[in-house]
């Protein structure tokens, strides 16, 4: 028999009882359903994760080569002009940018406090931080927009080294190639990791101008889209290393986001399985309800089948038609499933910063997991209805 006519045979008794068979295909539904939603939310997760690692705030794939100076009281530049031409010329067809990078918050600075050599953490400001003013007074307009001299003094340092706010007022502190006059004396936040939660307060434009060596700790280099930036941020770290303004006094190091970002992909992947399998336990539920109508069908239909059998109709045809049957019915579940999950995702995304992802693969596997469902659950009452023996069906 043609696969054609056993198609059409096969529509046929499946819309003979409309109702059964869409019982039955609504558990198929409701378990692919439920799998392509899981699978194209944890899709669109991973998507979006490893799009904002691997990109900045405006969508460009960037990476940073660090400077680390052999010495912590070392008064290294880092990076130089020099250096981002250096870098710019490892790749000029690939580099969009490079930038040297300057660090303002919780900067560790060698400077100089009461005549001692002292290690300070220090924030650089462009305005009147939110800080409450123990003594002295707040830094003024002036000294924040031109180069000046004030700074604002933590209580906790001005009692640790001069014993008391009034005689911290009257001292200075010396850093870089200037002195700089302690105007103030804030509280510390109590947030822990704060910008604030520093020993000094500098004005950015007076830090500026009052180093020795300007320059920055970090090289920010920003890459054309389809880049391979890992094999690229290596590259300009080698030349670096062979050609770079600082490579004696320091070394060059950038951390290779790439097994970092597999990593975190794997794991997304895993979890997004792992809830996958779960909703998928409904399909085997399905299958069973899909097994059950078959074998309802079967037995319903033995006339049909004794008669099929006395024009010539081999077990083997029985067989593929009741198999048939089973799939076609798991696979248009299937169908409706993979439309109806896409639509649900589609929704819940609606308020989520992020776009659910279906993959060929979910495709696929959707076609692939209700066929399977179909001849596995199918395969049994298909053998019942072909195994039948045809005088015993005469005889009822």
């Amino acid at each position: 028999m043609r696969i054609t006519e056993l198609i059409r045979i096969s529509f046929r008794a499946l819309t003979a009882n409309k109702r059964r068979s869409l019982l039955t295909m609504l558990g198929i539904v409701i378990g692919i359903t439920s799998v392509v939603t899981i699978m194209a939310l944890g899709n669109g997760i991973k998507a979006a994760t490893l799009k904002n690692l691997q990109t900045d705030q405006s969508g460009q794939q960037t990476a940073e080569i660090t400077f680390l100076p052999e010495s912590s009281t070392a008064s290294t530049a880092g990076f130089k002009e020099d250096d981002v031409d250096l870098a710019y010329q490892t790749a000029p067809d690939k580099i969009k940018k490079v930038t040297i990078k300057h660090e303002k918050e919780r900067l560790q600075l060698n400077g100089q406090l009461a005549n001692q050599d002292t290690m300070l953490s220090a924030t650089l400001v462009t305005s009147m931080p939110k800080v409450q003013l123990a003594a002295g007074n707040k830094l003024t307009t002036d000294s924040l927009q031109t180069d000046g001299h004030d700074v604002l003094l933590s209580k906790k340092l001005a009692k640790k080294v001069f014993y008391g706010n009034a005689a911290a007022l009257t001292s200075s502190i010396f850093i870089g190639k200037r002195s700089y006059n302690i105007v103030g004396i804030f509280n510390t936040p109590k947030a822990s990791y704060s910008a604030l939660d520093v020993d000094v307060l500098i004005p950015e434009k007076a830090y500026t101008a009052g180093q020795l060596n300007p320059g920055g700790q970090k090289l920010a280099i920003t890459f054309q889209r389809g880049s391979d930036i890992s094999q690229l941020a290596n590259a300009i770290v080698r030349q670096l290393k062979k050609s770079g303004t600082e490579r004696r006094n320091g070394s060059y190091q950038y951390f290779d986001y790439g097994e970092l970002l597999k990593g975190i992909g794997n794991v997304i992947s895993g979890l997004t399985l792992f809830g996958g399998a779960i909703a998928g336990i409904s399909l085997l539920i399905a299958g069973v309800g899909v097994m059950n109508m078959m074998y309802i069908s079967a037995s319903e239909r033995s006339q049909e089948i004794g008669i099929r059998m006395a024009v010539g109709a081999t077990p083997a045809e029985i067989m593929k038609q009741f198999l048939l049957e089973s799939v076609m019915l798991t696979l248009t579940g299937g169908v409706v499933g993979l439309v109806l999950g896409g639509l649900i995702a589609w929704m819940i995304t609606a308020f989520l910063p992020f776009k659910p992802v279906i993959t060929l693969g979910s495709i696929i596997g959707t076609f692939a997991i209700s066929s399977i469902v179909g001849i596995v659950f199918g395969i049994l009452p298909a053998k019942s209805a072909a195994n039948k023996n045809l005088i015993d069906i005469l005889k009822s």
